[in-house]
Formats: structure tokens, C-alpha cells, sequence
């Protein structure tokens, strides 16, 4: 059985917390890096239908330390552009809205390309 799945080679990924956009199986879906990890997400927002992926922006979430409130580090958040709704890259948790999430994809880092299935990405073979 064949498996819908877009292979990139590892150098053309983007600068960590852009997002390219690819086409699996008809799907399209976006790939961005938080830190070393891979992750691809659907290109729709589960609130409305927005284009999440193409139409939004990553953005710094808002992190605790020492009891303040300060920037993180990293761009680990997806923003919709009709409702400016952020989700979590890696969980797909919306933060607004706790009960929604983004559809995710499984990635797999082989050799030097990164492989983006239309699998949930928690599935082991």
C-alpha cells in the first residue's frame, strides 16, 4: 500500500519558526521547526477554516519566569489570521480555546530529508 507523503530535504527547511508550506497527497501542509524538532500541521484553522499555515505567522508565546510574564524564546506558535487565535506548533492546542486543536502530521527525520505523512504523529510501525 502506498503512503501519501512529501519528502524535503533537510537543508531547505526554514529558518526555525517559519513555515514552508507542501503538498501531501493533495493536502497541504505546512512544516516548521521549534528548536530540533520537525513538525507538520494541517493548513486550516479548526475554528473557521482559515488558511492557517499559508495565511498565518509563527509567533513568541508568553512564558513564566520567576512569576513574571516575559517573550519565549522561540516562535512555537502558529497565529490565525482571521481571529489572531494562537495554537502550540507541537501539541496543536489552541489557547483560546482549549476543546480545539490544529490537525498534525507525522515527521520523520531519515538521513538528510524529512518526510511529512498523513498519519497521526504518534503512530509507531
Amino acid at each position: 500500500m502506498s503512503r501519501a507523503e512529501a519528502r524535503i530535504p533537510l537543508s531547505e527547511l526554514p529558518a526555525p519558526g517559519r513555515i514552508r508550506m507542501v503538498d501531501v497527497g493533495g493536502h497541504r501542509v505546512g512544516v516548521v521547526r521549534i528548536g530540533d524538532d520537525v513538525h507538520a500541521l494541517a493548513d486550516r484553522c479548526p475554528h473557521r477554516g482559515a488558511p492557517l499555515c499559508s495565511g498565518g505567522r509563527t509567533v513568541h508565546g508568553i512564558v513564566m519566569e520567576g512569576g513574571e510574564p516575559v517573550r519565549g524564546a522561540e516562535r512555537a506558535l502558529v497565529r490565525c489570521p482571521w481571529h489572531k487565535w494562537d495554537f502550540d506548533v507541537a501539541s496543536g492546542r489552541c489557547l483560546v480555546h482549549p476543546t480545539l486543536r490544529i490537525r498534525r502530521y507525522r515527521v520523520i527525520v531519515d538521513r538528510e530529508e524529512v518526510v511529512v505523512r498523513l498519519e497521526h504523529p504518534d503512530r509507531t510501525d
